[in-house]
């Protein structure tokens, strides 16, 4: 007898469950699709910063520039050239993205030109590609800001 009272038990919870489960299914669809694209694409990858308003980025100061967008909390991280920089970014739609609360480190390094651009194309963006392995960040109607790729660990 008990172990009808539990299988009953258990398939009326299997089945509110599930209920529950399309109903929210149904109801953040977008939101839910975002974040998993945005997460497989976008997030907890190293991105190496290659070019900057069109022009090719060498590395100076033996730091090569690049950002970390991290999952939690909506926070990147990572270096301008110079300076470690963290901040926050938001993601509005599956193209739009902005950053905020950018803030570097001030020591002083011979050149500092690529920073200051980098910096300044994060401040600006509002728009971004993924396509393969690369990474554009965009303001409406201009040019490309900055355009990144796709560092994996051997």
């Amino acid at each position: 007898m008990k172990k009808v009272i539990f299988m009953i038990g258990a398939a009326i919870l299997a089945l509110c469950m599930n209920a529950c489960k399309t109903q929210n299914k149904g109801a953040g669809s977008s939101v839910d699709n975002v974040a998993a694209f945005t997460s497989t694409t976008l997030v907890e990858k190293y991105w190496k910063l290659i070019e900057l308003n069109g022009n090719p980025v060498i590395v100076s100061n033996n730091r090569e520039a690049h950002i970390i967008l991290k999952a939690e909390g909506n926070q990147f991280n990572g270096n301008a050239g110079c300076n470690r920089i963290v901040g926050t970014y938001q993601i509005q739609e599956p193209d739009r993205i902005t950053f905020s609360q950018v803030v570097a480190t001030r020591m002083m390094c011979l050149n500092m030109e690529t920073e200051d651009k980098f910096l300044e194309a994060l401040n600006t963006a509002d728009s971004y590609i993924v396509k393969n392995d690369t990474l554009t960040l965009n303001r409406v109607r201009m040019a490309p800001l900055a355009r990144f790729v796709a560092v994996y660990l051997k």
